[in-house]
């Protein structure tokens, strides 16, 4: 009896539970023996408390890092009541393999409770994600001795807590994880609608990127284990480290993808295969050897080393002209800062605090937002690209009025509509008289210059409801809704003066220019607008042989309403 109270020097004095209000975390409060090598069995463990071998955890130690050893936990209770007190060791780290509980009373062994992620989540005393053992203690001191042991990084914040605080932390975790996973669904489903739709890889291998971080997430919080394969125990030991893997090939390739390194560093861009073969045969290799926590530190390291990687070929990338970097680089980084901060709570680096340990994740919500954004943003330049595309389609480059495709698809509804209506509708074509011999005498700028100025003219001298466009080298054309050919060849008329009052000034010259028109109406047996402007074309021919500068239909008596004036100044 003297030798079991005596042995209690090397802890902090019991815990009393009759004081404890909601959960306190007691890291500080504990002792600590940390075994190299081979493990122990309890027995022995309880013999090196006694001798004087656990350290008191005056920091308040919580992580441990990448390790293999087996470190063994004595935490005192004390039950000043006289009736017995259930409550809770609750660690808040859901990858623990082994943590085996010994209750020793009188130093006598009188209960011990194994759990873990080695044993089915269905042989939980309390299903929570999190290790929770509850225990009922009887008055006096109660001697718990805890045993951990792990594959993947050995963590223990360890709290001594209630149902109700249980209750109150689930809950608070459902709303978190609510948020954070029903955010990461929808920039998931949202991509996955763009990469389908659009065929852009940078989508398709940023939905993987996503998908590979939401699994890892289900994977080490332990929602995997709980929801998903709660009985399937070879997958939560390596779920984690596939999706970790997962993650980081499909980050490269994301990377490579978004910053566009086939245009903008095709160089390194050329590795691109080669990185891909290594890297799975480096990961399948390490599947092979089977060992967990080399497997997980290695992980981490890519991680860590992927980060630099990552801003260094974005700094790059923006150096040699990509603009949408500026939202890659903080987006990385944000996303390693909230990594960093959880690896360094990991491994001990600084304080464990539950938020710090978390960060990890509002850091990869913040990432994961910003480049969604910026793959918002690249669809708004494509698609201003697209329109820009779309309008140097429809127009000449030079005039600025509607090509032939575009008079087509304009004209095309208002022919149907005058057909339906049975209103009358002409067409004009006109052609500059001489222009080769514009060109060649006094130079294609010259030339340009007298197509933009007749352009500029048609335009101002025409309705908005009428249809004009370059109908291709120096000829015009113009489709008149509501006009008949009396009214079509007044205003070719008054169209064919103005151009000749053009004044064109070269080198110290000047010039003038003069057009040719020929009027067509729509007739009934025309069954498309391709007829109509066929007869224009023949009413253009005949004004050209009837001497230019005219205007003509199509009529049999010759030129009608022609006003001529000189072929050129």
């Amino acid at each position: 009896m003297l030798v079991f109270f005596c042995s209690f020097y090397v802890a902090s004095k019991p815990i009393e539970l009759t004081a404890a209000v909601g959960e306190q975390l007691i890291n500080k409060q504990i002792s600590i023996w940390q075994v190299t090598g081979d493990d122990v069995p309890f027995e022995k463990a309880l013999n090196h408390y006694q001798q004087g071998h656990f350290v008191k955890n005056h920091n308040g130690k919580v992580s441990f890092g990448f390790t293999h050893d087996v470190i063994w936990v004595s935490v005192l209770v004390n039950n000043a009541s006289t009736a017995p007190i259930k409550s809770y060791f609750y660690l808040d780290s859901a990858w623990l393999d082994h943590a085996d509980f010994y209750f020793v009373r009188q130093n006598e062994l009188v209960d011990k409770l194994a759990t873990g992620d080695t044993l089915p989540f269905s042989s939980r005393s309390k299903p929570t994600r999190m290790i929770a053992q509850a225990y009922e203690y009887l008055p006096g001191i109660t001697q718990v001795l805890i045993r951990f042991k792990s594959q993947d990084p050995l963590l223990i914040p360890l709290y001594l807590t209630t149902e109700q605080a249980i209750q109150h932390n689930v809950e608070l975790s459902n709303y978190f994880y609510g948020f954070l996973y029903g955010s990461f669904f929808i920039l998931l489903v949202y991509n996955i609608v763009l990469s389908v739709s659009l065929k852009d890889s940078s989508y398709i291998y940023y939905s993987f990127y996503l998908l590979s971080f939401l699994s890892l997430n289900i994977a080490y919080t332990g929602h995997g284990f709980k929801f998903i394969w709660p009985d399937c125990l070879l997958i939560q030991c390596w779920a984690m480290i596939f999706f970790l893997y997962c993650y980081v090939i499909f980050g490269i390739a994301f990377c490579f993808e978004f910053l566009k390194l086939k245009t903008y560093l095709p160089k390194v861009y050329h590795f691109n295969k080669l990185i891909y073969r290594v890297f799975a045969f480096f990961t399948l290799a390490l599947f092979i050897y089977a060992d967990q926590l080399l497997a997980v530190n290695i992980g981490v390291a890519l991680t860590s080393g992927l980060v630099v990687i990552f801003i260094s070929l974005g700094c790059l990338a923006l150096r040699n002209g990509h603009a949408m970097v500026k939202f890659f680089i903080p987006a990385v980084f944000l996303g390693a800062g909230g990594a960093a901060l959880s690896a360094a709570t990991t491994w001990g680096i600084i304080p464990y605090n539950t938020y710090l340990f978390h960060s990890i994740e509002i850091g990869m919500l913040i990432e994961m937002s910003i480049l969604a954004l910026a793959l918002a943003f690249n669809l708004k330049e494509v698609d201003k690209a697209r329109l820009t595309a779309e309008v140097i389609a429809l127009y000449d480059h030079l005039t600025g009025l509607f090509n032939r495709r575009a008079f087509t698809v304009n004209a095309s509804p208002l022919w149907v509509l005058g057909i339906r209506e049975q209103t009358p509708f002409s067409m004009i074509l006109l052609d500059i008289d001489w222009f080769k011999m514009i060109n060649d005498k006094h130079g294609h700028a010259v030339g340009d210059a007298a197509l933009k100025s007749i352009a500029k003219t048609l335009q101002q001298h025409t309705r908005k409801s009428d249809v004009l466009a370059r109908w291709g080298g120096e000829e015009f054309i113009i489709f008149l809704p509501n006009t008949n050919q009396a009214d079509a060849m007044q205003l070719a008329n008054d169209l064919r003066e103005k151009i000749a009052s053009i004044t064109l000034y070269h080198d110290g010259g000047e010039l003038s220019v003069t057009a040719s028109f020929g009027v067509a109406e729509y007739e009934r047996h025309m069954t498309k607008v391709e007829d109509l402007i066929k007869l224009a074309d023949k009413a253009l021919y005949k004004a050209k042989n009837c001497g230019r500068n005219i205007v003509c239909d199509t009529s049999t008596t010759g030129s009608v309403t022609a006003s001529e004036t000189a072929i050129m100044s």
